[in-house]
This record gives C-alpha cells, sequence and structure tokens, in this order.
C-alpha cells in the first residue's frame, strides 16, 4: 500500500508525463482521466503503472 506522499508523486509523474490529465474521487474510490477523458480506477491504474515504473520513464525523458 502506497503513503499520501507516495500517490501525490505519483499522480504528478503520471501528469508530467502525460498519462492523465485529473483524478477524482467517487464513492470512496479514486479514479484518474486521461486526455480522452476516459476513467480509471487507481488501483487498476497503478497495476498498470507502479511507481518505479513511473520513476523509470520520467528519468528516461530527460
Amino acid at each position: 500500500m502506497l503513503t499520501p506522499k507516495e500517490i501525490t508523486q505519483c499522480l504528478n509523474l503520471a501528469r508530467a508525463l502525460d498519462l492523465i490529465t485529473s483524478s477524482r474521487t467517487i464513492g470512496g474510490v479514486l479514479y484518474v482521466y486521461n486526455s480522452a477523458g476516459h476513467a480509471k480506477s487507481w488501483d487498476s491504474f497503478m497495476a498498470e503503472y507502479p511507481l518505479e515504473r513511473l520513476q523509470a520513464m520520467v528519468k528516461k525523458r530527460t
């Protein structure tokens, strides 16, 4: 389980990588939205893009 700080870090990295444009909580579940407006639950997003992968993707860009 991620800490609140790690969740914030993941959200910031995902935004910087243009993977998501926004997020919101619906019924206690966090959802992230991509530029096309498609929603994905946070758990599903994190299964695809764990913190380590997001960090590696940012390092590759620089």
